[in-house]
């Protein structure tokens, strides 16, 4: 199991505090609100520790970080959302990366070494017959007689 870093993230909206918790695969479900043909509907989204601070309606709310070993940290000093302290990036950054899909390792018993195949790496091997099947008419000298 991995360790979470961030298990909740907090935001101040409508003059209420909203938690939103993490979930197993380390994002945290928030609702989303998009309009089409003129009707408003609202989706649940998944979204990363790094979509939510960056989110235009949440950055604007006072988000706050609920860590792991029970601290807590405004994301924005003051409410300045223009500015983004190396603390709260870092703690941000780390727990993103620790939930990132993690690439497959290629075992070592599949590294191909190409200077040890069997193909000859030419195009054209110049014991085939020609364009026609002819052995005798070299397709490479075929000169037409100018």
């Amino acid at each position: 199991m991995r360790k979470k870093v961030i298990k909740a993230i907090s935001f101040l909206f409508k003059d209420e505090r909203v938690v939103v918790e993490c979930r197993s695969d380390g994002k945290f479900r928030v609702p989303v609100t998009s309009t089409r043909e003129g009707r408003i509907k609202t989706n649940y989204r998944n979204l990363t520790a790094r979509e939510i601070v960056d989110h235009g309606i949440i950055k604007n709310c006072d988000p706050t970080l609920y860590l792991e070993d029970g601290d807590r940290l405004r994301v924005f000093v003051d409410g300045d959302n223009s500015y983004l302290p190396a603390q709260a990036d870092g703690i941000i950054e780390k727990h993103d990366a620790e939930y990132a899909p993690k690439r497959k390792k290629i075992p070592p018993t599949l590294n191909l070494d190409h200077s040890k195949s069997k193909t000859s790496g030419r195009l054209y091997d110049h014991n085939q017959p020609g364009f026609f099947g002819e052995s005798w008419i070299d397709d490479w000298d075929y000169d037409d007689g100018d």
